[in-house]
């Protein structure tokens, strides 16, 4: 199976070392950092793709990594949002949007994949 894993932040980097439990599985790692958690914690060398995704180039990108399933992990801090009244309740929209956009299967990772 092939997994875009969208994000490797602390939700992508744990939901990261379940998925390379599975040697079956290819995860291809985009994030729009070149040097995420998941890279300093030395989980992947880097990652595959550096580029912010949203759901205006969500297929393009897809079309080029053809994966088997996207796992859309939400940003770090809401992309800066957290701080703001509702910026939690705005990346949400904007990852709902990027699942809907989508041709290929989405799952949105929540927060609760870290615990």
């Amino acid at each position: 199976m092939r997994i875009w894993l969208i994000g490797a932040g602390s939700v992508g980097t744990a939901t990261l070392r379940q998925l390379q439990k599975n040697p079956d599985i290819t995860v291809i790692v985009s994030d729009a950092s070149d040097n995420p958690l998941a890279v300093r914690e030395g989980l992947i060398d880097g990652v595959d793709y550096v580029s912010s995704v949203n759901s205006a180039n969500i297929n393009q990108l897809a079309r080029r990594i053809r994966p088997d399933l996207i796992l859309l992990s939400p940003p770090e801090g809401g992309v800066g949002l957290g701080a703001l009244e509702g910026g939690q309740a705005l990346a949400q929209a904007l990852n709902y949007e990027i699942s809907t956009r989508s041709t290929y299967p989405v799952i949105v990772l929540s927060l609760s994949n870290t615990r």
